[in-house]
């Protein structure tokens, strides 16, 4: 398994104060999301932490296996759902999802320093892919031009998707989506970013999108 040499530059002055306490992360917990990605990529700032896990939990158990979450703020909190507001200088919004059946289709990367858990670009570009056809959201579609940017193709994005989530996934919704921007704070992105989307949606043939395999032992490695 790699060691992920993260972009520091991406975190805000409270997260890189939380940086090193992240050591006692539970090893099934993996960071998905937009903060996952601009750690790979540095491409945008984001403010997040997200963490997934097969395992269920009680809020009140993670609570006393993650120190850093002592005296934290809760937002939302019921069983496998845990989200927090940490204060180190600035608030820092920390959340926890537990009890998931999703699966994976490359394995996690340590990073380096803390040594937690980060879900592989395929991986988190999956859930990226998927995301957009349920919020409309700029930053959503600047992680996938980035994704795209860094080298995977949107046939291989969706692939994964479709192995991760199963049958429920329709890759047609998400190439929908990829191509208007109508909704939410779409209009906000950059005219380039759009015609890029835009273009890259139109070499697909939904008919060729490849099948690939998931992996074994769900969201992290077996034995882990």
């Amino acid at each position: 398994m790699t060691r992920l040499k993260p972009h520091p530059e991406i975190l805000t002055e409270a997260q890189q104060a939380i940086w090193p306490e992240m050591k006692d992360m539970p090893d099934d917990f993996v960071l998905y999301g937009g903060t996952a990605l601009a750690l790979r990529l540095g491409h945008r700032i984001s403010v997040d932490f997200d963490f997934f896990s097969k395992r269920g939990f009680t809020p009140d158990e993670l609570e006393r296996q993650i120190p850093f979450l002592k005296r934290a703020e809760r937002i939302q909190s019921k069983t496998d759902t845990l989200v927090c507001l940490v204060d180190r200088g600035g608030f820092v919004k920390a959340s926890f999802f537990g009890g998931l059946n999703m699966r994976r289709v490359a394995d996690p990367d340590r990073v380096k320093g803390p040594g937690f858990f980060v879900a592989s670009l395929l991986d988190a570009a999956a859930t990226k892919i998927k995301v957009v056809q349920d919020r409309a959201e700029a930053k959503d579609y600047q992680d996938i031009a980035a994704i795209l940017k860094a080298g995977l193709d949107l046939p291989a994005v969706l692939s994964a998707a479709k192995a991760v989530y199963g049958e429920p996934f329709n890759p047609f919704l998400s190439l929908k989506a990829l191509s208007y921007f109508g909704d939410g704070d779409l209009s906000t992105l950059s005219d380039p970013i759009q015609s890029f989307l835009i273009s890259e949606v139109r070499k697909v043939d939904i008919k060729k999108i490849p099948e690939i395999s998931f992996l074994p032992g769900g969201l992290t490695p077996v034995g882990t």
